[in-house]
């Protein structure tokens, strides 16, 4: 049996790994009984009274009570490098809190930072043509630039080349996996880009617990945590029936924006990305297009992530950058002026307001005067 002493969050942990035990029978034992603890002192005839829990699951529910070793379970998570992070902790992505369907937990291999949730998610086809990875690359590049984290499943094709590019940008990505973290990595062609994910990083993150293999549903389960987790879906190739649509799909069930990028109209793995933008998509060419459907990033980031910027390159301002910025009033200011403002030398200044405008930060008007981009 449970002792009565055991840590709440161990116990947390114990419902999670009952098998049966989903997202939203998750939600509807703890609605029903209030807490994990009070699930499981609960009897199987009152655990049947639950939405969606029968009689097998009832009783492994109880079973579970003394078949799993929390201790051992999280000794082996440690000799991994596998934490993990409830729906209630801080850590847990706020966009990915925000959905209809949370997973209750999410085991992490690496790191997640609260400046993640600035994030496009990145997918497309497993059979990427010539055209698809040179725009994925391209985009990709561009999406880093701005300060985006970038967020894809690992799978081949697509998937895939988006991590890799973000990782040659130097910038932040978080692949999703549709297996447990101490599985053998599938696709096998892509474990050394996991490591590499890792070594600069970046996270790897599932919902199914650590020993799970891949299966054929678990896979959109997994796409509906990148669509989740992300402020938009980028969708580069894809054919009109597949995960990659079906992750969109998802994106817009919770609010979020979907882009896709248009491509020849006789190839197949266009085909998806065309329907979708028949749908209402945004067709997308350049990160332009994802700023300007945005907007202010401090309206669609939620107030518990704790941050507030409104561009995803102010993430990752230097301090002069971050001085400029606060020194231009929403009129603008010449660059003899900004000069005299923040103390900073012409001859640096100049060089600074360059890289700020690549990173659309600024722009400039009327008279030469730098206005602050909105």
């Amino acid at each position: 049996m449970i002792a009565m002493q055991e840590n709440p969050l161990h116990t947390h942990l114990r419902l999670i790994l009952v098998p049966g035990v989903g997202p939203r029978t998750r939600k509807n034992l703890l609605d029903y009984f209030g807490s994990p603890e009070a699930v499981f002192q609960a009897s199987e005839g009152e655990l049947c009274r639950v939405q969606d829990v029968g009689p097998k699951l009832a009783a492994a529910i109880q079973r579970a009570k003394t078949e799993i070793d929390i201790e051992r379970e999280l000794a082996f998570y440690r000799q991994r490098g596998i934490h993990f992070l409830l729906d209630s902790d801080a850590g847990y992505p706020p966009l990915l809190k925000d959905i209809y369907d949370p997973p209750g937990v999410l085991f992490v291999r690496g790191t997640i930072l609260p400046e993640d949730s600035v994030s496009l998610a990145v997918i497309g086809t497993r059979h990427a043509s010539h055209y698809g990875e040179r725009q994925t690359r391209r985009l990709v590049y561009e999406f880093v630039e701005a300060g985006f984290c970038i967020v894809s499943g690992l799978a081949r094709g697509i998937d895939g080349i988006a991590h890799q590019a973000a990782l040659e940008a130097g910038g932040r990505t978080i692949a999703v996996l549709g297996q447990g973290l101490a599985t053998d990595l599938y696709p096998p062609e892509n474990r050394r880009l996991a490591q590499q994910i890792l070594e600069k990083n970046g996270a790897l993150v599932s919902e199914f617990p650590p020993l799970s293999a891949a299966t054929r549903g678990s896979f959109p389960q997994r796409n509906r945590i990148i669509a989740g987790m992300t402020l938009g879906t980028v969708v580069i190739e894809a054919g009109q029936r597949s995960g990659t649509s079906l992750t969109a799909h998802f994106a817009l069930d919770y609010g979020r924006e979907v882009f896709a990028v248009p491509g020849p109209i006789d190839s197949r793995v266009s085909a998806g990305c065309h329907q979708l933008i028949r749908e209402g998509a945004r067709l997308l060419e350049s990160v332009e297009d994802i700023l300007d459907e945005l907007g202010p990033l401090k309206e669609r980031i939620p107030h518990h992530s704790g941050l507030s910027v409104s561009h995803p390159a102010e993430l990752s301002l230097s301090e002069e950058e971050q001085t400029i910025l606060r020194a231009l009033p929403e009129t603008g200011m010449t660059v003899d002026e900004l000069t005299q403002q923040t103390g900073i030398p012409i001859y640096k200044i100049m060089t600074l307001l360059t890289q700020m405008e690549i990173k659309h930060l600024l722009q400039r008007g009327a008279g030469q005067r730098i206005f602050r981009r909105q």
